[in-house]
């Protein structure tokens, strides 16, 4: 995700993409290597309409009647995917109280089935079943 979100603003801003330090669970510290953080942007740019588009349509499901607000525009496709997903899943977060640690990368998982970032993906399917949203909380 944090590659992802730097990419997307640096997009925005008319500069190139970093590759961010990400904390392993062990303490230490590792860059994403550059052909990873390269696969992962040039997949996510290709679908980022798509996935947007999908997005927009579950937000009113997932805030709940009359809560979903207009998004400012990110300034890419990818930075208004990015931001029509965060908005998605607050509204899960607000809509289902178990579901307050889930993390947006999380969220997007879970609605393509695991295929957001996924190699040579002939169509994204999204699972617009909220009804087990209270099954799948963390522990």
């Amino acid at each position: 995700m944090a590659v992802l979100v730097l990419a997307a603003a640096a997009a925005a801003a008319g500069r190139a993409a970093a590759r961010p330090w990400l904390a392993g669970r062990d303490g230490w510290r590792w860059q994403v290597p550059a052909s990873t953080a390269w696969s992962w942007r040039s997949r996510f740019a290709g679908r980022a309409g798509v996935l947007r588009e999908g997005l927009m349509a579950l937000r009113p499901l997932a805030a709940g009647p009359g809560a979903a607000r207009a998004l400012v525009p990110a300034g890419s496709a990818a930075g208004d995917c990015l931001a029509a997903l965060e908005a998605v899943t607050a509204g899960l977060r607000r809509r289902f109280p178990a579901l307050a640690a889930v993390t947006a990368h999380e969220v997007a998982a879970h609605l393509t089935g695991s295929m957001w970032l996924a190699p040579a993906v002939p169509a994204i399917r999204f699972n617009t079943s909220l009804g087990a949203a209270g099954v799948i909380a963390p522990s």
